[in-house]
């Protein structure tokens, strides 16, 4: 079954203009960016937590709307609003870290305030919505990001890097092509259906296989094979040139992710999970802000754009709906 990753400029996906928007102020290259974290779970507070001591960020206040919601005791100083119409002026940038299905709406407000946005993967859950986040933040001339933190894993420097996409290029060119020639495979500790992966912990590795052969947004998707379990599902893709499997699920003790680069020549296995922190703090989430940073000043990043983002949920749904 074949798809076409759809143009994010879909005409159902038409913005209509916010009489109230405002535009994003460029930014002096060494000014901290006034910074907020909207929604206080797990990963909320795992972001707020990091932003506390992050050069290059201020952050000034927290968002949650739930009557329950609580901060963690080194956030207690901030202030914990119940909306974003209670956000100080100047907030430059902002964390979505809500619910899935609130992304968007919460997205889209943000930018039309002037804010720059990293949205915690996955950008939305439905397609259309995340062609409306693209195009609310190119009218508001803000940066959408979307946090596919893979991206700064420490295993992936800049000559591993290289290494994989002269591969992938070698790869797509030769017979071997049709072999796979990266298997992927991610495991959570968390309970929840087979299908609850896909959006879940799948669509990391749907972005990084892209992203790390250099696929390009608009190359189609295949889905060859799928198989859902009860606790996993199992796919196996053609995206461009290239076939891969991917393979996620829930239950495992402990959890796991791993990365199988099958290029004939040479075969490597990388372990995804190995400890990302080195001995000055320089772990993957702190390398995803200051790409987001970078980004937000118009220079070169790995930091997963807005429509990264969503090509990686459009090729996720290819999958969990093929």
């Amino acid at each position: 079954m074949s798809f076409t990753t759809p143009a994010i400029d879909d005409d159902s996906a038409a913005i209509v203009a916010d009489p109230i928007a405002t535009f994003a102020v460029p930014l002096p290259l060494d000014a901290p960016l006034a910074h907020a974290v909207v929604g206080l779970g797990r990963f909320g507070c795992v972001h707020a937590r990091k932003l506390l001591a992050l050069s290059g960020f201020h952050l000034r206040a927290l968002v949650d709307c739930s009557s329950s919601a609580r901060a963690a005791s080194e956030l207690a100083a901030l202030p914990l609003l119940p909306s974003l119409d209670d956000l100080p002026p100047g907030i430059a940038s902002v964390t979505v870290a809500t619910s899935d299905d609130a992304h968007a709406e919460v997205a889209m407000a943000l930018m039309r305030r002037g804010c720059h946005v990293l949205v915690e993967k996955p950008l939305c859950i439905d397609r259309h919505e995340g062609a409306l986040m693209i195009r609310t933040a190119r009218q508001c001339g803000v940066t959408l990001s979307t946090g596919h933190i893979e991206r700064f894993n420490p295993v992936f420097d800049e000559a591993v890097l290289d290494r994989l996409r002269n591969a992938a290029a070698s790869h797509s060119r030769g017979q071997q092509g049709r072999r796979p020639f990266m298997r992927f495979r991610r495991y959570s500790t968390r309970v929840a259906t087979a299908r609850d992966s896909v959006l879940d912990l799948m669509v990391h590795d749907i972005d990084l296989f892209a992203w790390l052969c250099a696929i390009p947004v608009e190359a189609p998707l295949e889905v060859l094979a799928r198989h859902i379990g009860e606790q996993s599902i199992r796919a196996r893709v053609r995206l461009g040139a290239l076939i891969a499997e991917f393979e996620s699920g829930y239950g495992s003790m402990p959890a796991s992710a791993r990365l199988h680069v099958c290029d004939g020549h040479r075969e490597q296995l990388l372990d995804l999970r190995r400890s990302t922190a080195t001995t000055t703090g320089d772990d993957a989430l702190t390398r995803q802000y200051q790409g987001f940073r970078r980004a937000i000043l118009g220079q070169a990043s790995r930091v997963a754009s807005g429509a990264d983002g969503l090509v990686a949920v459009t090729r996720a749904c290819q999958i969990l709906h093929a």
